[in-house]
């Protein structure tokens, strides 16, 4: 039997906006996420985050950081009860010329969104039905990889941003609350 998923961007969806992350004291989480995410774990939905991390490939973050960064994440949504079932991260970034970067991941790639690899690879690991899934994430990048997947997109659309109107087809949620209670209704 395939499984059934929630893909959640990382960074604007479940924890704050605060330009790139490369230290785990920046995480926090944005106010109603635990309750969400509980909801999706109380659900048939697995929750899993697909999340593009340029600081590795920019040099501003190693991978044990940011090992280190999810466990908060993940330490922050249990002490409300709430867990995620898998982070997949893209450590790439295609552009060249930062200080202090990883050549061997200055590459362009197939993981990092609006490309669909890690939602593809999450799909195989744990054997989900892309078509009966969805993909929650504040950018039209986090639509774009849903959509070249074949999930349901939803759009968190905060008045701190001004869209413009895309070609993918998606819904419009305040928050990842508001978007989750759609979902389970």
């Amino acid at each position: 039997k395939r499984q059934k998923a929630i893909f959640l961007d990382r960074d604007g969806t479940i924890n704050k906006y605060k330009g790139f992350i490369n230290k785990a004291d920046d995480i926090e989480l944005i106010t109603g996420v635990s309750e969400a995410i509980k909801k999706i774990n109380s659900s048939e939905y697995l929750t899993i985050v697909i999340t593009n991390q340029p600081v590795i490939a920019r040099g501003e973050c190693t991978i044990e950081e940011l090992n280190n960064i999810h466990e908060k994440l993940k330490y922050l949504l249990g002490l409300d009860g709430a867990y995620i079932d898998d982070i997949f991260y893209c450590p790439h970034h295609p552009d060249i010329g930062f200080d202090g970067e990883v050549k061997e991941l200055k590459i362009k790639c197939t993981c990092r969104k609006p490309n669909n690899g890690l939602l593809l690879e999450a799909s195989y690991k744990y054997n989900i039905d892309l078509q009966h899934s969805y993909m929650i994430g504040d950018s039209y990048i986090d639509i774009q990889a849903g959509q070249k997947s074949g999930t349901k997109n939803i759009l968190l659309e905060d008045e701190e941003y001004n869209y413009k109107e895309s070609k993918c087809n998606f819904m419009k949620f305040i928050n990842l609350k508001e978007s989750i209670d759609f979902i389970l209704s």
